[in-house]
């Protein structure tokens, strides 16, 4: 997620975004099951306990999804693979109280779920055990609403599915929001495969994650299709409708991209859009092969979000430098995901520093020149979210997980070289793709590559109370 100019930030009184830590899975018994690159190892989370649900492993993810903008209404139809992760009688999914329940069936089978806030709980007609699946399909319909979600960042403080008096609607939800418009596991660890299929009215597109797969007409209504071969968090989804255009690219090696923008934001948009093959190559020569078939920009809200394979950016957020901000999450945090909250800053704090690093090889200054800036803005950012490892929970994705953990990043190259540090940045995205890491696990394997003990380096940058070095 992009950082509020620091302005805003101090405005505001905000705080972090983004984590992560290791993740073994235990193997399905058929390997050959078509969705067991979606096993995963949830676990509860430390900051946001009452989102997500340690007990099950959701692998696949079919949502059907109607949207209609004369009445900015939702229909869907959502059906989940659900793995145990331990014996369960019941399956609870967090899902918005906005949406009402039409028909739930389990196997096959009718279920009367409890619909209680925003958790729908489905009774299973006997208990499942470890390791073993479920069908579980949901069929809903109503406006959904945003959360609440009680952070001092502004464009935090409602999460999830909202629109607009014109039609058009669209996700933010990091770090939790999905429910407002699926019932689904809401929770970094959980990671799923995806396909995805909206209808919209002629005139309008429905944009999601993953890889395009094409559109078909009935009548007067069209269907956009949507496929995430590679896991995704729910954080990193995303639902727009808008009467947006569609514009095609090649990035390296010919990666399909493409751009999604409404017709009066078109000049401005494509104008940023258009940077991502040659931001894509750059990247890749610090962190290696993009880690996805596709990629894409959608032109849509007023923040910028990583959301999977494509980033949804808007208003001033339109500019190369965050371009490449939400293209670097796709290394890191994306590919290498959060699996918890409490990490956040070891998405941020990467790709934070790549974008510094882009900026002072693209634009006037030295990287030491921007890093005594990046600086200045550190002290001011942890002084008011706390230190990147202990942030406020009421201020997520402030200053203190972007600028720190950058820095502390900055003192690694400095301590081991460029060859050694650009080495290791390569090796961590790639050695760990498609996996949830967290402080433990970064800190042993950095120490490791390395041959150097970097704990003391790492556990100031991210305990201290104050910035190391002042």
């Amino acid at each position: 997620m992009r950082k509020l100019p620091l302005f805003g930030l101090i405005a505001a009184l905000t705080a972090t975004c983004c984590g992560a830590a290791s993740a073994a899975v235990t193997p399905l018994a058929d390997d050959k099951h078509p969705y067991s690159k979606g096993l995963s190892r949830p676990v509860r989370d430390p900051i946001y306990p009452a989102y997500g649900n340690p007990s099950i492993d959701v692998l696949h993810y079919g949502l059907k999804l109607a949207w209609r903008p004369d009445r900015r209404s939702l229909a869907g139809t959502a059906t989940l693979t659900v793995r145990a992760v331990k014996p369960i009688k019941e399956i609870r999914l967090d899902f918005g109280r906005a949406l009402k329940i039409d028909h739930v069936t389990v196997g096959g089978e009718r279920a009367r779920p409890r619909h209680t806030g925003d958790d729908l709980t489905i009774p299973l007609p006997a208990t499942l055990a470890t390791d073993k699946n479920v069908r579980l399909v949901v069929r809903y319909h109503g406006v959904p609403k945003p959360h609440s979600s009680g952070q001092r960042r502004p464009d935090l403080a409602r999460l999830g599915l909202r629109s607009a008096a014109d039609g058009s609607a669209w996700a933010l939800q990091e770090p939790f929001g999905a429910f407002t418009w699926f019932p689904v596991n809401d929770h970094p660890s959980d990671e799923a495969l995806y396909d995805i299929a909206i209808t919209v009215p002629k005139g309008w597109a429905g944009v999601a994650h993953g890889t395009y797969q094409g559109r078909s007409v009935r009548g007067r209504a069209v269907t956009y299709r949507w496929r995430s071969t590679d896991p995704v968090a729910s954080y990193l989804t995303v639902f727009t409708v808008d009467r947006y255009r569609l514009h095609r690219a090649k990035g390296p090696r010919g990666i399909p991209i493409t751009y999604w923008v409404r017709g009066d934001e078109g000049p401005r948009a494509l104008k940023a859009a258009r940077r991502m093959p040659e931001l894509l190559r750059w990247m890749e020569k610090k962190a290696g092969p993009y880690p996805f078939p596709s990629a894409g920009l959608v032109a849509t809200s007023d923040s910028g979000m990583e959301t999977q394979q494509m980033i949804t950016l808007g208003g001033e957020y339109l500019t190369p430098a965050v371009v490449l901000h939400e293209l670097a999450h796709h290394w890191f945090g994306n590919s290498v995901g959060p699996r918890t909250w409490k990490d956040v800053w070891l998405n941020e704090g990467f790709a934070m520093y790549f974008e510094i690093q882009w900026t002072a090889d693209h634009s006037p200054g030295s990287m030491d020149q921007h890093i005594a800036r990046a600086r200045a803005d550190e002290r001011l950012a942890r002084a008011m979210a706390g230190p990147p490892g202990d942030y406020r929970r009421d201020s997520f994705a402030a200053g203190n997980v972007y600028y720190g953990p950058a820095l502390m990043l900055h003192e690694i190259r400095k301590r081991i070289g460029d060859k050694r540090f650009f080495a290791m940045t390569r090796a961590w995205a790639q050695e760990h793709r498609n996996t949830s890491q967290d402080r433990a696990s970064f800190t042993a394997w950095v120490n490791r590559h390395t041959g150097e003990n970097l704990t003391q380096l790492i556990d100031a940058w991210l305990d201290s109370p104050t910035t190391p070095g002042d």
